[in-house]
C-alpha cells in the first residue's frame, strides 16, 4: 500500500474520532457550570502534563526500536515496554494520593486521587495506535482511534447527565480508559506476550525514551504555558473561555500524528541503513503534502472561527474567538516543527534541550505581555505563536544539518509558496461569500465557497497538479 494511503487511513481515523469527540464538549458545557467545566480542564492539563513523561517515550520507542529488530525481538519490545508502563502507572496512582493528602486548600484536591487512576489505565492504552502502525494494520489502528472515541461517547456524557459536576465526568472517563485498557492489553497478549522474548534491552530502550518522554512533558508544558498562567491570574469561568479558544489548533495535531507514525519507522530504517538521500526525498514529499492540508484549513477555519464558535458553544463563549484565531497560525508551522528527521536519527537530547530552553522563553515572553501590553489574554497566545516559530527554524536547522542539505534545499519553497497563494485567493472569496449570512449558514456557504476556489486557485498556480489528484484519489479507502 502507497505510503499517503498509509498516512491518510490515520487521518481518517483521528479526523473522524475528532468530529466524533466534539459531542463530548457540546454536550459537558450544556450540562455543567462553567466553573465545573473550567475545573475538569484544569484536571486534564494535569493529566496530560504527568502522563507526557510517564509514557517514558515508550509509543515513540516502538517506532524506533521495531523496524531494527528481527520478529524475535518484538515479543520481548512489548514485554518490556508494558512492564515499564506498570510501573509508572502505579507511580501515577501514588502521586494522585499524596497530592490529594498534601493540598489540601487546592480546590482540585478532592479528585486528585481518581485522576491518578485514571492516569495509570491510559498509560497502558497509549502504545497500542504505535504498535498497530508498525505492524503495518493501519487500517485497525484508524479503526480503534474512532472506537475509543464511541467508548467516550457512549460513557462519559451519560455519567455527567446522572451526576453533574466534576466527579461524573472523572469516573466517566475511568470507565471508559478501564474499557480501553482491557482492549489494548488483550491485543497484546494475543500478539506477543503469550510468547517467549528475546533478550532483555531496556536500557537501551530508555536511552532513547526517557529524552522523548521529557520532551513530550516539556513540550506540552511549552504549549500550555499559557493556560497555565490563565489559571494563575485569571477566573475560572476565563479559563473555560480561553480553553475553546485554544481547543483547535493543537487538536489538528492529528494529521501531524498519523503522518508522523507512518513516516518515522521509514526515516529510522533508511537512517540505520545510512540513506540519508532517501530520508530527504521522503522529508519533502511530507511537507508538501501537510502544508496542501494545513494552509488551507487554516485560511478557512479563521473565515468561519466566529459562527462556528458561536453553533457549537453558544453565544457564551465568543471571547474564544480572537484567541482561536490567533492559535491558527500554529497550523503554518506544522509541515516544518515535527522534529522527524531527529527523532529517527535518535537525537532525542537535543530535541528535549530545545524544548526546554523553548519553554522557559515561552515564560519569559508570556509574562512580559501580560505586564508590559494592554492585549490581556491575547498576550498569552501571541507569546506561544512566536516561541513555537523559533522552535520551528531550530528544528528546521538541526535537521538540514544532519541530512548534509542547505535550507534552500531543504524543501519545495515554490510548491509551498503556490498553496499559501491558492489558500488566501480562495479565503478573499469565501470571505465575501459569506460575509452577508449567520451561524450554520455562513459555515455552509464558505465552505462551498472555499472549495470551489481552491481548486480552481490551485490548478492556475499549479499546487494542484497531477500528483495531487492522484493523493486525491487516494483519499479513497474505505
Amino acid at each position: 500500500m502507497p505510503l499517503v494511503q498509509r498516512a491518510v487511513m490515520l487521518v481518517y481515523g483521528r479526523a473522524a474520532a475528532f468530529g466524533l469527540s466534539l459531542v463530548i464538549p457540546v454536550v459537558l458545557v450544556r450540562l455543567l457550570a462553567q466553573d465545573e467545566y473550567g475545573s475538569y480542564q484544569q484536571l486534564v492539563l494535569l493529566y496530560a502534563t504527568a502522563q507526557a513523561f510517564l509514557l517514558l517515550g515508550v509509543p515513540h520507542s516502538l517506532s524506533y526500536f521495531f523496524p531494527r529488530l528481527g520478529p524475535g525481538g518484538h515479543a520481548q519490545l512489548l514485554r518490556q515496554s508494558l512492564a515499564l508502563l506498570a510501573m509508572t502507572g502505579l507511580l501515577a496512582i501514588a502521586l494522585g494520593l499524596g497530592a490529594q493528602l498534601l493540598l489540601t486548600d487546592h480546590p482540585l484536591q478532592p479528585y486528585l486521587g481518581v485522576l491518578g487512576l485514571y492516569t495509570a489505565l491510559m498509560l497502558l492504552v497509549a502504545p497500542l495506535q504505535n504498535l498497530l502502525v508498525v505492524e503495518g494494520r493501519e487500517r485497525t489502528s484508524a479503526l480503534s482511534i474512532v472506537g475509543f472515541v464511541v467508548v467516550d461517547i457512549a460513557v462519559m456524557p451519560a455519567a455527567v447527565w446522572l451526576w453533574p459536576d466534576v466527579w461524573g465526568i472523572l469516573w466517566g472517563i475511568t470507565v471508559a480508559a478501564t474499557i480501553k485498557a482491557a482492549v489494548s492489553l488483550g491485543y497484546a497478549w494475543h500478539r506477543y506476550l503469550k510468547y517467549d522474548g528475546g533478550r532483555p534491552f531496556v536500557r537501551k530502550q530508555l536511552a532513547y525514551g526517557v529524552p522523548v518522554g521529557m520532551l513530550a512533558m516539556v513540550s506540552i508544558i511549552n504549549l500550555n504555558i499559557d493556560k497555565y498562567l490563565v489559571g494563575l491570574f485569571f477566573p475560572v469561568g476565563a479559563f473555560a473561555i480561553y480553553y475553546i479558544g485554544a481547543l483547535w489548533a493543537p487538536v489538528f495535531s492529528w494529521t501531524t500524528q498519523s503522518v508522523m507514525q507512518v513516516v518515522i519507522p521509514r526515516l529510522s530504517a533508511a537512517h540505520h541503513q545510512g540513506d540519508l538521500a532517501a530520508m530527504q526525498k521522503l522529508r519533502i514529499r511530507m511537507a508538501s503534502r501537510m502544508a496542501l492540508v494545513y494552509f488551507p484549513l487554516a485560511t478557512l477555519m479563521a473565515i468561519i472561527a466566529q459562527p462556528l464558535i458561536e453553533l457549537l458553544f453558544t453565544s457564551a463563549y465568543v471571547g474564544a474567538v480572537p484567541i482561536f484565531t490567533i492559535y491558527l497560525l500554529l497550523l503554518f508551522n506544522r509541515p516544518f516543527s515535527s522534529g522527524e528527521v531527529l527523532m529517527a536519527a535518535g537525537r532525542t537530547r537535543f530535541l528535549f534541550r530545545l524544548a526546554l530552553a523553548i519553554g522557559l522563553l515561552n515564560l519569559g515572553l508570556s509574562l512580559l505581555l501580560l505586564t508590559h501590553s494592554e492585549l490581556g489574554l491575547l498576550a498569552l497566545p501571541v507569546a506561544t505563536v512566536t516561541v513555537s516559530w523559533i522552535s520551528t527554524l531550530a528544528i528546521l536547522h538541526s535537521s538540514n544539518r544532519e541530512l548534509g542539505v542547505t535550507a534552500r534545499m531543504a524543501y519545495g519553497w515554490y510548491t509551498l509558496a503556490t498553496i499559501i497563494v491558492s489558500s488566501m485567493l480562495a479565503g478573499v472569496v469565501a470571505w465575501q461569500a459569506a460575509m452577508s449570512f449567520a451561524g450554520a449558514t455562513a459555515i455552509t456557504v464558505a465552505i462551498a465557497a472555499y472549495g470551489v476556489s481552491f481548486a480552481i486557485a490551485g490548478h492556475l498556480t499549479g499546487a494542484i497538479g497531477p500528483a495531487e489528484w492522484r493523493l486525491l484519489r487516494n483519499l479513497r479507502l474505505f
